[in-house]
């Protein structure tokens, strides 16, 4: 009895240390199932991209933001180098009018104004919604950037006094500081002036892609066209503006020239299938504002940039060359404007 009590025992903890074995493999293929479950949802989390319409919007403004802030900094200096002669140089007979230097100081001023206001008055720029670390992120850089404008126009503003009143002909001795003053303050206003270039580009949307032969509805399939065209557009317009900003007196324009061309192209066969495009009554002011806004400011900047390509190889002097790249610029954030105006109000329609 008792030898069969002491083998029932022995099978008894067999029995459970089996159990106990096969419950923790058990728990740990259920653990483990959890926890890989667990880690795939937080990697999908963290590598999820959301693109929303208020992200878009967002972007596309502070790239208009970035053009005109561009533009009006870079002419300042570029003005500056133009206007005024080798300080070293000047004399009190010197003649020195520092006209377009003078222009350009109060456009910078006007710039940095309208921006301030935007931002910090309840404008434009301070309504505008995206994902809180791209906002964030943007918006600091902005911050610190209208602070350095407003040095830069400070500087900018005296120097330009200076010689514009005929300052410097009662006391030369500000020339040569004046310069480096001049260009202390360029150089933060570009170190600053690039971070926020920077961090818009490092938030771009990803942008959607649209497959217009899936939808059936008319009036979507048409906005769905558009927007392809809009966004194809502005991605050739990009391209072609970091060929072409900063291109100097002289320089080879080949790269910069290719990339309109290509824009001219990408721009027609867009149009194409915009104007082709079954847009309902619903919809078809989209379509006429594509027409007669858009395509007008896209065309004013086609034509500029011709102009450009066409005579800025045989400038007669580096004003000359100013004159025709200011112009491209110009057109170019005609367009951008118009682009902005335009796919908000397409994207919009989505959300109906």
């Amino acid at each position: 009895m008792k030898k069969l009590i002491s083998v029932l025992a022995v099978i008894v903890a067999v029995f459970l240390i089996i159990s106990c074995s096969s419950f923790n493999k058990l728990k740990e293929k259920f653990s483990s199932k959890k926890d890989k479950e667990k880690t795939e949802e937080t990697v999908k989390e963290e590598t999820k991209e959301v693109t929303s319409t208020d992200d878009i919007a967002f972007y596309n403004k502070y790239i208009e933001v970035s053009n005109k802030i561009q533009e009006a900094g870079e002419k300042v200096y570029k003005d500056y180098i133009n206007d005024v002669p080798d300080p070293k140089s000047i004399s009190k007979n010197s003649f020195i009018l520092a006209v377009g230097f003078s222009f350009s100081v109060d456009n910078l001023q006007r710039v940095t104004k309208e921006y301030n206001r935007s931002y910090y008055d309840e404008g434009e720029l301070s309504k505008l919604k995206a994902a809180g670390e791209m906002k964030s992120a943007v918006e600091t850089e902005l911050k610190n950037l209208l602070k350095v404008l407003e040095d830069y126009h400070a500087t900018a503003r005296k120097v330009a006094d200076y010689y514009s009143k005929g300052e410097f002909k009662k006391d030369l001795s500000k020339a040569v500081p004046y310069d480096e003053e001049m260009k202390s303050v360029y150089d933060k206003y570009k170190t600053a002036f690039n971070k926020f270039s920077d961090v818009i580009k490092n938030y771009k949307p990803k942008k959607e892609r649209r497959d217009p032969n899936s939808i059936s509805n008319p009036d979507e399939k048409a906005v769905a066209i558009l927007l392809n065209a809009y966004e194809n557009t502005l991605d050739k317009a990009e391209e072609f503006y970091d060929a072409f900003n900063g291109l100097e007196y002289k320089e080879d324009l080949s790269r910069a020239k290719t990339r309109l061309d290509e824009f001219r192209d990408n721009l027609k066969e867009d149009k194409n299938s915009v104007m082709n495009a079954g847009f309902t009554e619903k919809t078809k002011y989209m379509k006429y504002s594509y027409e007669d806004y858009f395509l007008k400011m896209a065309d004013g900047f086609i034509e500029a940039g011709k102009k450009f390509f066409d005579e800025a190889p045989a400038a007669k002097n580096q004003n000359e060359f100013n004159t025709l790249y200011d112009a491209v610029v110009n057109n170019y954030n005609y367009m951008i404007s118009a682009y902005n105006t335009n796919i908000n109000v397409a994207n919009t329609f989505r959300n109906w």
